[in-house]
C-alpha cells in the first residue's frame, strides 16, 4: 500500500509517496500511521507557481540538504565555504539582486524533472549554464521560508524516512565578516527574520458557520464548573460554589478523546479534509496572539467535527501538557451542552504545529489520500461566461480603494450560478497581505453555496474564477 505524507504551508505544499519494508506494528494513539522507510516520488508546489518540483530519493535528499544550509547561509549573512566545496547537488540555490528573491535551480538527471503546464523550458537567465538544468524557479523570501517549515515538519516526523538527517555545522568565526561593523552584519540577518515573520500572515479566509459555544447550564444545576488542569493535560472539571459563575468550555479527557477516536469513523475524503484544513487555519491563525513568545515549537493532534468545530486535542512527543496555555486551541474548543462528545459524529484529526518563530503549520494527520477538488462545478460554457461578465461587474462596482499594493493580488474566487460569490482564496502572499484592499470579504456569501450548519465542502456547483487586482486599479476576471 502507498504511503503519502503531506507538509502543508501557505506558499508552499510538500508532498511524499512511499512504502514500507517493515511490518505494521499497531503503533499508539499518538501517532499510528504506518512508517514510510522508502520513498518513490517526492513533490513541492509553490502557491502560484505553474511549475512543480519532483523527483525520487536522489532530488528530495538534495533538496532537504541545500535548501537547510542556503537558510543557515541567508539568515547569518556568513558564506561558508566548505557548504559549496562538496560535489554539485542536484538542487542548488543562488542570491538574486533583489533581497527578498532567491533563485532555485533543479539540474537534469533521469529523475528530477519538473512539471509544469507549458510544453518547453521556461527561459532561463543564466545562458551559459543553460545546458544541463531541467528547471528554475524564482521564490520569495516568504516561500523559502515556508519550504524550510515544510522540510522541518518533515524532520520532525518520526514515521517518515527516519534515515534522512541532515548535520548542519557551526559556522567557524574564521568565516565571518571581521571588516563590517556588528550592525551592518545584523541588518541582513534581521531582514531574514521580517519575511520569515510574514510567511506567518498568510491565511485562508473561508467562512465559519459555527463559533465554540460554552456549555448551557442546566435547569436544576445548583454547581457549575470551571477548568483545572489535570495530568493529561486537558482542564479537568471542579465544583465552583457560585450558581451563577459562568463556565468555561472544558475539554474531553485524555480518555474521552481516546474513547472519540476509536470508535467514530474518521474523515478520509481530501476534498473536505482541505475545507476543513483552510477553516481551521483561519481560526487559529486569527487567534494566536502570543507569536514569537514560545520557548519551543508545540505540537498538537486536534480533532475537529464535520463542520469544522473542534472536539479536542492532544500534545505531541515533548509537547509539554500543561503548554496548551498558551495556544488558543482551549478557547476554540466547542463542548456540547451536556459536556459529553458527540457520538457517531465523523472525525477529522489534523496536526497543528506552533512554531516558536510565530509560524502556524497545519495539515491532515495521515496527510491526503487524494488530490483535493474545490466541490461540485460549473462546466458549461456559456453559464461560465455570463458568470464572469457579473463577477466582474460585481466586484468593479464595490472595488472603491485606491490601491496601494505593490503588486497584482490574486485571488480564486468561487460562484454560484445565480451569480453570488460564496468563497474566494489568496493565491499569492500580496493578496493575503493587503486583502482589506478588496471588496471580496464583504461580497461573499456562504450560504449561497448550499453549506448548512455540518457542511464544510460547497453543495451546490460553482464556477471558479481568477480574479487580479493590479496595482494601476486594471481588475481582471478569467475562468480559473
Amino acid at each position: 500500500m502507498t504511503i503519502r505524507r503531506q507538509y502543508s504551508l501557505p506558499n508552499c505544499t510538500l508532498v511524499l509517496e512511499g512504502l514500507s519494508d517493515n511490518p505494521p506494528t499497531g503503533g499508539g494513539l499518538m501517532d499510528s500511521r504506518p512508517l514510510m522507510t522508502i520513498l518513490v516520488h517526492a513533490e513541492c508546489y509553490f502557491s502560484g507557481a505553474e511549475q512543480s518540483l519532483k523527483g525520487g530519493r536522489d532530488f528530495f535528499e538534495s533538496l532537504v540538504r541545500s535548501v537547510s544550509r542556503y537558510a543557515q547561509e541567508f539568515l547569518s549573512q556568513v558564506h561558508h565555504p566548505k557548504l559549496h566545496g562538496d560535489k554539485p547537488e542536484l538542487v542548488q540555490l543562488q542570491k538574486l539582486p533583489d533581497k527578498n528573491l532567491h533563485r532555485l535551480i533543479l539540474f537534469a538527471t533521469a529523475e528530477a524533472i519538473p512539471a509544469h503546464s507549458g510544453g518547453g523550458m521556461p527561459p532561463s537567465p543564466f545562458a551559459g549554464m543553460a545546458q544541463g538544468i531541467a528547471g528554475q524557479f524564482t521564490l520569495t523570501t516568504v516561500q523559502l521560508f515556508d519550504l524550510v517549515e515544510a522540510i522541518d515538519q518533515f524532520l520532525a516526523d518520526g514515521r517518515t524516512l527516519p534515515d534522512l538527517k541532515v548535520s548542519l555545522e557551526p559556522l567557524s568565526r574564521r568565516h565571518r565578516k571581521a571588516d563590517e561593523p556588528m550592525s551592518q552584519r545584523a541588518a541582513p540577518a534581521a531582514l531574514g527574520i521580517t519575511g520569515l515573520a510574514l510567511s506567518a500572515i498568510a491565511f485562508f479566509l473561508v467562512p465559519i458557520p459555527r463559533e465554540p459555544k460554552p456549555p448551557t447550564p442546566q435547569p436544576n444545576a445548583s454547581k457549575t464548573t470551571s477548568p483545572s488542569p489535570s495530568p493529561g493535560g486537558s482542564p479537568s472539571p471542579s465544583a465552583s460554589s457560585s450558581p451563577t459563575a459562568t463556565a468555561k468550555p472544558t475539554p474531553p479527557s485524555a480518555s474521552d478523546l481516546e474513547k472519540l477516536l476509536s470508535s467514530n469513523p474518521e474523515i478520509t475524503d481530501a476534498t473536505q479534509l482541505r475545507f476543513l484544513q483552510r477553516r481551521l487555519y483561519k481560526k487559529v491563525d486569527e487567534t494566536w496572539k502570543n507569536r514569537g513568545q514560545l520557548e519551543q515549537s508545540l505540537e498538537y493532534r486536534v480533532s475537529l467535527g464535520k463542520d469544522g468545530s473542534m472536539l479536542g486535542y492532544q500534545p505531541v512527543g515533548s509537547t509539554p501538557a500543561e503548554a496548551a496555555k498558551q495556544t488558543p486551541l482551549l478557547d476554540l474548543l466547542y463542548i456540547p451542552a451536556t459536556g459529553s462528545t458527540p457520538n457517531n459524529e465523523p472525525i477529522a484529526q489534523f496536526r497543528v504545529v506552533f512554531n516558536k518563530r510565530g509560524i502556524l503549520q497545519i495539515s491532515p494527520w495521515r496527510g491526503y489520500s487524494g488530490k483535493p477538488s474545490l466541490g461540485p462545478q460549473i462546466t458549461d460554457s456559456a453559464v461560465v461566461t455570463r458568470l464572469k461578465e457579473q463577477v466582474y461587474k460585481q466586484i468593479r462596482e464595490n472595488w472603491n480603494t485606491t490601491p496601494t499594493f505593490p503588486k497584482s493580488l490574486v485571488y480564486r474566487v468561487a460562484v454560484t450560478e445565480e451569480g453570488t460569490i460564496t468563497d474566494y482564496e489568496e493565491k499569492n502572499q500580496p493578496a493575503s497581505d493587503y486583502v482589506a484592499q478588496t471588496p471580496l470579504e464583504k461580497l461573499i456569501n456562504p450560504e449561497a453555496a448550499g453549506l448548512g450548519t455540518k457542511e464544510t465542502v460547497p453543495q451546490k456547483p460553482l464556477a471558479q474564477f481568477r480574479v487580479v487586482f493590479k496595482p494601476s486599479g486594471v481588475l481582471e476576471v478569467s475562468p480559473y
